[in-house]
């Protein structure tokens, strides 16, 4: 009998990323470069699992790692972070994902590259063989990560147990495949070029981001929240919409605070708050992520985020 009060199962990507910052002002191309380079454990779906650990519910994950030294010691962090690993696939002849970032001295991305093909491996077989954790979960986190099969399985899956579905849309390029899915949504967190394509549209000033996030509404999610990096965030239900500021953080490192701002409203969900108060843990979910290197904060607590609520 587990001692958490929430279960959550998150679906999705999982793998090593690299971050590259110069050292110098300028950036000489064609020859090697001072600089600084660190590595640490990523994939939105890893990320949201770790967060939504540390903020103290049960999770599962399922993701597809390589047959390498990679895949086996992201299973064994995930072990020791209390995370469930039954859903996790070991592929033989694959790499596990990697994903590289370089930014500029002023921490703003510059160029991106991912290698995530191993995703594909999350069949519908291998979900249809796993709904035991769809229908004992009392949430269901993902990322756009999979493969339209895939979703569309889960989708149907998370519709038959009536099981709730927070998403995280992940990239422009990716978030397309949401759209038929948006009226089985509870929540999903967007950045401004992932809602353009999940609505088919360009947006302009905070009047069209407000009125984008209540046509995601009108598609059918219940809880739509645009997130706008350091401008906050324009958030919508079908009874109330508004803007919520970003928290006042020292920016050490971007990476992850989406990923962290999704799970911390995915946990205000399964907490009972109002969909105001979910968005809110977010963004103090985000604040903190920010002030710290990690992809995800080691201090992350439920007590951390309603303090800074309250800051």
């Amino acid at each position: 009998m587990s001692d958490h009060e929430h279960r959550v199962l998150v679906v999705g990507a999982a793998g090593l990323d690299l971050k590259v910052r110069p050292r110098t002002a300028e950036v000489a191309l064609g020859r090697s470069n001072p600089g600084e380079i660190r590595w640490g454990w990523g994939g939105v779906a890893r990320n949201m699992a770790e967060n939504l650990a540390r903020l103290g519910t049960e999770v599962q994950l399922i993701t597809a790692v390589g047959d390498d030294w990679w895949g086996r010691a992201l299973l064994r962090r995930l072990g020791e972070l209390g995370i469930g690993t039954e859903g996790c696939l070991v592929v033989e002849g694959q790499p596990t994902s990697s994903y590289v970032a370089v930014y500029n001295r002023a921490r703003e991305l510059q160029v991106a590259f991912d290698a995530m093909g191993i995703i594909e491996s999350i069949t519908p077989g291998h979900l249809n063989r796993l709904r035991r954790l769809v229908r004992e979960a009392d949430i269901v986190c993902i990322d756009a990560n999979p493969s339209p099969g895939a979703l569309k399985t889960l989708f149907r899956l998370t519709q038959l147990y009536d099981v709730p579905v927070c998403v995280d849309p992940t990239a422009a390029l990716l978030a397309g495949k949401l759209r038929p899915y948006l009226p089985a949504i509870t929540a999903i967190t967007p950045g401004r070029d992932e809602a353009e394509a999940l609505l088919g549209t360009t947006l302009g000033d905070d009047a069209a981001i407000q009125a984008a996030a209540r046509s995601l509404v009108q598609e059918g999610v219940e809880l739509a929240a645009i997130m706008l990096g350091a401008e906050g965030l324009c958030y919508a239900t079908s009874e109330e919409s508004g803007h919520i500021a970003a928290f006042p953080a020292e920016v050490l490192d971007p990476s992850g605070a989406g990923d962290a701002l999704t799970a911390a409203v995915a946990y205000g969900l399964l907490e009972g708050v109002s969909p105001e108060e979910a968005v809110r843990l977010g963004m103090a979910a985000a604040a903190q992520t920010v002030m710290c290197r990690e992809n995800v904060c080691a201090t992350l607590s439920p007590e951390s985020l309603y303090e800074r609520l309250v800051m």
